[in-house]
């Protein structure tokens, strides 16, 4: 929908969103306001965290597990259009990105797998095995 002010509008609220990132301190604040929406599944044993990222080439993203903390960065690239090109409208947001999830337990750094389909990045987390739960049998004697 245009206003009849070009993309000012748009400029506007892509500038309001980084404003608010960075005054809230949204979790790994991006260098240019790009959050991947992420859903985190707690599996038992194991965290499964996917990550939408349409657009983005899987070299282009760079995982890490520290701590009870994954880390996901990367950089979504605009597309090469040419010299004699010109944007009519761009609302797809371009540029690094770092997100942060924190899983609030030790983690199997080791045992951390990555797949990248269709523009959902999926990890596969394991819990450090001494925070798994462990049910504990009362012995009458």
């Amino acid at each position: 929908m245009t206003f009849g002010y070009g993309d000012s509008f748009g400029t506007l609220q892509r500038e309001l969103e980084q404003m608010l990132a960075t005054a809230f301190g949204s979790a790994g604040a991006a260098v240019t306001g790009v959050y991947p929406p992420v859903d985190v599944f707690d599996a038992g044993d194991q965290y499964l965290i996917t990550a939408e990222l349409p657009g983005v080439k899987p070299d282009d993203v760079h995982i890490e597990v520290e701590e009870g903390t994954l880390t996901v960065r990367g950089e979504r690239k605009l597309p090469d259009v040419g010299d004699n090109a010109a944007w009519h409208r761009r609302e797809r947001q371009a540029g690094r990105f770092r997100r942060v999830v924190r899983l609030g337990t030790r983690l199997d750094s080791e045992g951390a797998r990555a797949e990248f389909r269709d523009g959902v990045l999926t990890v596969h987390v394991p819990k450090a095995k001494e925070t798994k739960p462990r049910k504990v049998e009362i012995h009458v004697g």
